[in-house]
């Protein structure tokens, strides 16, 4: 990450030039979550088909309202908000690590000493991941 906060994309994870991404923290504040705008959308509509109505609203705010838009420029790279970077601790080594259809921004320091909350996971976790051969 360079001193203005930009941070270049591994191109595989960029959709079409202009494509728009939403930028959140995690709820732990490890890391950074990096969502396409379309996955974003659906990650709205599978939360509005299982939350009850009088709930819908206060989820969606606790989810969505840090949300920040972002668009990476010509050259492939995003613009981390400051507030975000201070939030999550991010120095000027950055590790981008790819979920499915998004991506996550780490600290490279805390990425490497594997100081990821989830690092642990449940026995039942652990076998579902061994049936799939990781």
């Amino acid at each position: 990450m360079d001193a203005k906060n930009r941070a270049t994309v591994p191109s595989e994870w960029l959709g079409e030039e202009g494509e728009v991404l939403y930028m959140l923290p995690a709820q732990n504040g490890s890391y950074l979550n990096v969502i396409p705008a379309a996955e974003f959308a659906a990650q709205e509509e599978t939360l509005k088909a299982k939350v009850p109505d009088g709930e819908w609203r206060k989820i969606m705010r606790k989810i969505f309202a840090p949300a920040r838009r972002i668009e990476p420029d010509k050259q492939g790279r995003i613009l981390i908000p400051d507030d975000f970077c201070k939030e999550v601790g991010l120095s000027a080594n950055i590790t981008f690590a790819g979920v499915k259809n998004s991506f996550e921004v780490w600290d490279a320091e805390k990425w490497s000493s594997g100081s990821e909350p989830e690092t642990e996971l449940s026995e039942e976790s652990r076998k579902a991941l061994e049936a799939l051969g990781y």
